[in-house]
């Protein structure tokens, strides 16, 4: 971890046996300081550099202009964020965000959304796909519509903006997929399924309890006391 170094004056007069401490025994000497190590989120560079550990090989102290392996560790990373993210979490999914049409009643999503649901019992005269970065009705087969629509929507984050859980599965995973690729050591290959067994564990344990999900009230987010639970929504995310 990235450590940030605070310096701290102990200077606490009031007990005798701390000033005696702190100062050396004599009253009038400086302070003592105090260095405290302060862990912060795991950064893109620690990520890659993980990575590298999980294939045997040494560090970089930079994410830019890497070469070789250091550059597949950092692909590699960025592959398994799609890929995790695109599946669709609590910390990248917005439910029933409000898309606004363009002056010629289109609806853009975006270079970074991955995923559109748009809930049919809402709009049953639609038929909602995402194509070529723009909602597109099939059954009218065009892409402009007479009203914004709301729907859940799943973003691809950057490093960044992802929680510490995601961030520890990811580089696992990452570092899991490019042992295979490049080195395919059985060893390493054991060592890394199980560790990357323990992270998406934590992951998995982290989601279910941010979202809430229930086999007897379904999606929390779809629920309420006008909104009752159907059965076929009990495994929406």
């Amino acid at each position: 971890m990235v450590l940030a170094y605070y310096v701290l004056t102990v200077q606490l007069r009031s007990t005798g046996l701390l000033a005696n401490f702190c100062t050396g025994g004599h009253e009038h000497s400086p302070p003592l300081f105090l260095f405290v190590m302060v862990l912060t989120l795991t950064t893109e560079l620690e990520a890659i550099n993980r990575v590298l550990q999980m294939t045997g090989e040494a560090p970089v102290n930079s994410t830019v202009g890497q070469v070789g392996i250091a550059k597949q560790a950092q692909d590699a990373l960025n592959q398994a964020s799609r890929e995790v993210q695109s599946e669709g979490w609590t910390f990248n999914t917005d439910y029933e965000r409000t898309l606004q049409r363009s002056p010629t009643n289109e609806i853009e999503t975006g270079v970074s959304t991955t995923k559109v649901y748009v809930d049919p019992e809402l709009y049953p005269e639609y038929d909602i796909i995402v194509r070529d970065g723009k909602l597109y009705d099939r059954k009218t087969q065009k892409y402009t519509f007479t009203e914004d629509i709301k729907a859940d929507v799943t973003t691809i984050l950057d490093w960044l903006s992802l929680p510490e859980y995601a961030r520890r599965y990811i580089m696992t995973r990452a570092g899991r997929q490019l042992q295979e690729a490049t080195v395919g050591s059985e060893d390493y290959a054991k060592i890394n399924m199980v560790a990357e067994l323990e992270a998406r564990s934590q992951f998995l344990e982290e989601e279910t309890t941010r979202d809430e999900h229930s086999m007897l009230r379904g999606n929390t987010n779809r629920t309420g006391h006008f909104n009752t639970f159907k059965p076929h929504r009990a495994l929406i995310r």
